[in-house]
């Protein structure tokens, strides 16, 4: 991301900005770089919504121009694409610009007359709008230009009120992928409905890269603990974790067969009409099949769109908004790792109108399918539904000022009176969004 007295980018973009907010002349620009690589797993393959709203929301309180954001191209995932090839950036433009001024470039003129290569910090984590007036803006001014490298979870949850309805503007309003990406994920939804008036859609999150980096193990032996210990060691500083520990401490996703278990439970019927979004599954078909045979009805982006989805398969940051639009339009959705994608999900979905969005209790979930075989299957169903309470995405059950902001957008969202609230086109009661 690129700050100026003028400009701001994404991952490794730029923001700038002039502090009395007139007219920016070439002279006044103090551009400053702020590099966002990848630090976890979800920020590097699912859609970072929340980190390019924070840095709108930083040019904001840096009264700086935000430069398009360039996205990290040196993580693991060797996927090329930029900001122009997953949003739609002319319209993000347009969208933010009675707040942020945006621009697509800094000018080569100015970025030709720097003597000195960019100054390099890392801001600390939910820092607040004073860390940055007090800290970043002297230094970009003093030094032109400023690079904060890993801006992931940089800006304070609890902010202005006014910031943080921009955080809303900027997340919910002016991030819209790009036509391509739209348009398919619009088609996968309008297949899922001719099929089924009502679909859920779980994002699975058991792809290979993510068990290794989380330090879990499934029971699969000598192989499953070599195959994952060596796509571990691509990262040097995980630390040395107790992988069964780590899984009875619901630090694990839940097996594909465990979600299946998890919405029988539930009270999700075997004729469901299930969207899959994930990526490579660990295991492949074998660890898919119990799930299968729990919901036969049962589909992924690849089973919908073979042929159109071609063009994208290179791109997993692509391949997950397509997977993220479905999600979001899907009657109920059930994350399996409350990370990123799963956050901005179900703040959207409380933000545009209450739709479900069920979080496996997985501290308590995992134990007790590790023994469910002690049990019988009422046993089972009866302790789901009691450690499910308080995760089942009821409205009222996050309180303001708890959890990240993205997921619940408190400040953006007014409740109608118990008595006024109304279903939406899932059943599920709905609240209404504040119009500025």
């Amino acid at each position: 991301m690129l700050f100026c007295l003028g400009m701001m980018s994404l991952f490794t973009g730029h923001v700038a900005s002039d502090l009395e907010r007139m007219e920016v002349t070439e002279d006044r620009l103090i551009y400053g770089n702020l590099n966002m690589q990848n630090t976890s797993m979800d920020a590097a393959k699912e859609v970072v919504n929340f980190l390019i709203s924070d840095a709108v929301v930083v040019a904001r309180i840096l009264n700086a121009t935000l430069v398009v954001p360039e996205l990290d191209h040196n993580s693991y995932w060797k996927d090329d694409s930029d900001f122009v090839n997953i949003f739609d950036v002319n319209w993000f433009i347009s969208y933010l610009a009675k707040d942020v001024t945006v621009v697509k470039r800094v000018p080569d003129k100015f970025m030709r007359s720097m003597e000195k290569p960019p100054y390099t910090m890392r801001v600390p984590r939910k820092s607040p709008p004073e860390y940055y007036l007090d800290q970043v803006l002297p230094i970009l001014k003093r030094r032109r230009v400023l690079q904060l490298t890993k801006f992931d979870y940089r800006l304070a949850n609890n902010i202005d009120e006014e910031l943080q309805k921009l955080r809303c503007r900027a997340n919910f309003h002016a991030l819209r992928f790009a036509k391509p990406i739209q348009e398919l994920g619009q088609k996968l939804v309008m297949r899922m409905r001719e099929m089924a008036k009502r679909f859920i859609a779980v994002h699975l999150r058991f792809e290979p890269d993510m068990l290794a980096f989380s330090g879990c193990y499934y029971g699969g032996g000598d192989k499953e603990r070599y195959e994952l210990g060596e796509i571990r060691k691509r990262w040097e500083t995980l630390p040395d974790l107790s992988a069964d520990g780590e899984r009875r401490r619901g630090k694990c996703p839940l097996t594909p067969h465990e979600v299946g278990l998890l919405l029988r439970a539930l009270g999700f019927a075997n004729d469901t009409y299930i969207y899959l979004a994930s990526g490579e599954i660990y295991g492949g078909e074998e660890t898919l099949r119990p799930l299968r045979e729990l919901f036969p009805n049962f589909y992924t982006k690849e089973m919908l769109a073979n042929e159109e989805l071609k063009l994208f398969l290179p791109f997993s940051s692509r391949l997950a908004a397509i997977d993220y639009i479905v999600c979001d339009d899907s009657d109920v959705f059930i994350t399996n790792n409350n990370g990123n994608m799963a956050k901005i999900l179900a703040g959207r979905r409380r933000y545009m109108g209450h739709k479900r969005t069920i979080r496996p209790n997985a501290k308590r979930l995992s134990p007790l399918f590790m023994e469910r075989d002690q049990m019988d299957w009422d046993t089972v169903s009866g302790e789901v539904k009691a450690v499910q309470r308080g995760f089942m995405g009821e409205p009222d059950e996050m309180r303001p000022g708890r959890g990240e902001f993205h997921e619940y957008p408190y400040s953006c969202i007014c409740e109608k009176p118990l008595g006024a609230i109304v279903g939406n086109k899932s059943g599920d009661p709905q609240s209404e969004e504040i119009k500025d």
